[in-house]
């Protein structure tokens, strides 16, 4: 828009320029004609924007616009197709959990075998393994020096005796050569190794022939009447097994035998190499048919408890609060409405359902569909012991409850689902 500068002057120059006050000579003499073509066009462009806002806004509170925004967003989402799922029949029963262990035989009381004296070993009479009864020799040293000082002390013996008799000698010296004969044939004694109890002998660790001393070991002797089997425990399981618990040992070589055993005691420590924790069984030996170094299979009781809710534990989830089942609901059809009939038209419907059933032929219940529609409703529930396959509930099902084991897709709270398949303990 151009306004000629003279025709701006005498705009400018209207009545109120004659006036002459002091602040109307400050805006003539700052109003210069530039000025004022810059001022009117800022005004005219404040003028359409504040109009043009002042539409939109008349447009948007047009009354039903908010409602129909709220209604685009409000749109109601595709119905969900229900997922697929199979389900477990909770049920109330005793539950026993073993935990399976390897292990080797040992003995329950190993003893060192040792001489009381030093001298060259004569004889052994055993083999590793064998049986050995109470009292039994297992062992001799050479006997000759024991048995010259056994006859020299005889002989001084009976001189001495004859001397006290006449009277030539004290009491006192009698008694004294009385005592270093009991002393040589104590020696005769050290050269014999007794069983000190039946049992087998175990390792030999010398030989006929070798010189030893009261300190060498010459083999180990062990008590076979009850045995350990000695187990490790990995590291999973550590806490699991404890003194007192019962269990079962097998061995390969008898097969299906079971022997009877108790957790006598837990190692406290946890190996370094082997990341296990070591356990002994105490088990009871009679026919001794349990040798110390044989492979052992044992199995230990480590839980308990009778009528328990026992599900599997595919059908557990952990989350943040805990852990929760998904339990099938069955959902109820609201119930259909139907006009009221006369009599014609309910005589004629009855007439209807009677040929029906007799058109139709009769299903055998074993061939009903095993579908069933409704929802997945989120539980939690209280653990009392998780085992590697089961989940022992202490709160928050009961029987005859139905727990989501097998689904598509992960499930959520409120979810559609179709049971097709019902599994129950044994099954």
């Amino acid at each position: 828009m151009k306004v000629p500068l003279e025709g701006l002057k005498k705009m400018l120059r209207g009545p109120w320029h004659k006036l002459n006050l002091p602040p109307l000579r400050a805006i003539k003499a700052f109003l210069s004609p530039r000025i004022a073509v810059g001022l009117i066009v800022v005004v005219t462009l404040m003028v359409v924007v504040f109009f043009q806002y002042r539409i939109q806004a008349v447009v948007f509170k047009k009354p039903g616009a908010k409602k129909e925004v709220a209604k685009k967003e409000e749109a109601p989402a595709p119905p969900q197709e229900p997922v697929l799922v199979k389900v477990y029949k909770v049920q109330k029963k005793d539950f026993d959990d073993s935990l399976p262990l390897l292990g080797t035989v040992k003995g329950f009381k190993e003893i060192n075998l040792k001489f009381e004296t030093n001298g060259v070993i004569d004889s052994i009479n055993f083999k590793e393994g064998e049986k050995i009864e109470t009292g039994e020799i297992i062992a001799t040293l050479n006997q000759k020096d024991a048995l010259l000082k056994v006859k020299y002390n005889q002989i001084e013996l009976e001189k001495t005796q004859k001397l006290f008799d006449i009277g030539a000698i004290a009491k006192a010296k009698l008694d004294q050569v009385k005592l270093e004969m009991e002393s040589a044939k104590r020696e005769v004694e050290k050269t014999y190794l007794y069983a000190p109890r039946s049992g087998i002998l175990g390792t030999k660790d010398a030989e006929a022939g070798e010189y030893i001393t009261s300190s060498d070991k010459i083999g180990t002797f062990i008590d076979s009447k009850e045995v350990f089997v000695e187990v490790g425990i990995v590291e999973r399981d550590i806490g699991r097994v404890k003194p007192g618990q019962k269990g079962k040992v097998t061995i390969d070589t008898y097969g299906d035998t079971e022997f009877d055993a108790v957790v006598d005691n837990v190692s406290p420590v946890v190996e370094g190499k082997s990341r296990t924790q070591t356990a002994r069984l105490k088990v009871k030996n009679p026919k001794g048919q349990l040798l110390p170094g044989m492979f052992a299979r044992a199995t230990c009781a480590v839980y308990s408890a009778k009528g328990a809710i026992v599900i599997p534990n595919n059908a557990v989830d952990k989350t943040e609060e805990g852990y929760i089942t998904f339990v099938f609901k069955k959902e109820e059809a609201p119930p259909k409405k139907e006009a009221p009939k006369g009599k014609d038209a309910k005589k004629k419907d009855k007439k209807e359902k009677e040929s029906k059933k007799k058109e139709e032929p009769k299903e055998e219940p074993a061939k009903e569909a095993a579908a069933e529609q409704g929802i997945a409703k989120a539980k939690p529930i209280q653990p009392d012991y998780r085992a590697a396959d089961f989940f022992v509930v202490k709160k928050g099902l009961e029987e005859g409850d139905l727990v989501v084991v097998e689904t598509q897709e992960k499930l959520k709270d409120g979810n559609k689902i179709i049971v097709t398949e019902t599994q129950e303990a044994g099954s």
